[in-house]
């Protein structure tokens, strides 16, 4: 497995390309596409997925970009999570004066559904609380797991957004809490950790 982080998306969120081969996925797509496009052609990649971990803004608002760039990649939310995309209140973006309705074609998949990158599997695992569908990626051959604004190297996601959810997000903190700490996790901002460091 090898990964590419972009770190300069809106509000600073990540964007991440994850591949085996040639065949790669998307996470995350707040990042402008023209550097990412840009290493993806270098690296000769064909994109299998894009992946929402959640449906704010920030890490969503080129995805009509990318869905232009990449019209055979398969957009991938969970269930629970199209409700924030197409509600510019709940996807943040109307806070922020740039009210928008993240209204695609989209791929929901639910808690423990498998994405496949050539012969790596990633586990969808949902930890509400920052938003309903709010997704995890977890790759437990290689202990490496894509959070989101679940959790971050030194904090976890905001609950006072339209469908926060404060005791969901405690609930789902304290499960991560009881995974292999030796997962190396990859958030929605910031650097990657170690579980060990965090809990």
């Amino acid at each position: 497995m090898q990964i590419k982080q972009f770190s300069n998306g809106l509000l600073s969120s990540n964007s991440y390309v994850v591949w085996e081969n040639e065949e790669c996925m998307i996470i995350d797509l707040g990042v402008n596409p023209t550097e990412v496009s840009s290493f993806i052609s270098r690296m000769n990649l064909k994109v299998k997925y894009l992946v929402l971990t959640h449906g704010h803004y920030d890490h969503a608002h080129y995805i009509g970009n990318y869905i232009d760039l990449y019209p055979d990649a398969t957009v991938i939310c969970h269930e629970d999570e199209i409700k924030v995309l197409t509600d510019e209140n709940a996807n943040v973006s109307s806070l922020i004066g740039c009210p928008c309705s993240y209204d695609y074609e989209y791929t929901a998949i639910k808690d423990g559904d498998i994405l496949t990158i050539g012969t790596l599997s990633f586990k969808a695992l949902c930890f509400p609380g920052h938003t309903p569908g709010c997704m995890c990626l977890l790759n437990e051959e290689n202990k490496i797991m894509f959070t989101g604004d679940v959790i971050f190297a030194s904090g976890y996601g905001r609950t006072d957004f339209k469908y926060g959810d404060p005791s969901l997000m405690i609930k789902s903190l304290r499960k991560i809490s009881t995974m292999d700490k030796d997962i190396t996790i990859y958030p929605g901002h910031g650097e990657s950790a170690r579980l060990k460091n965090i809990f």
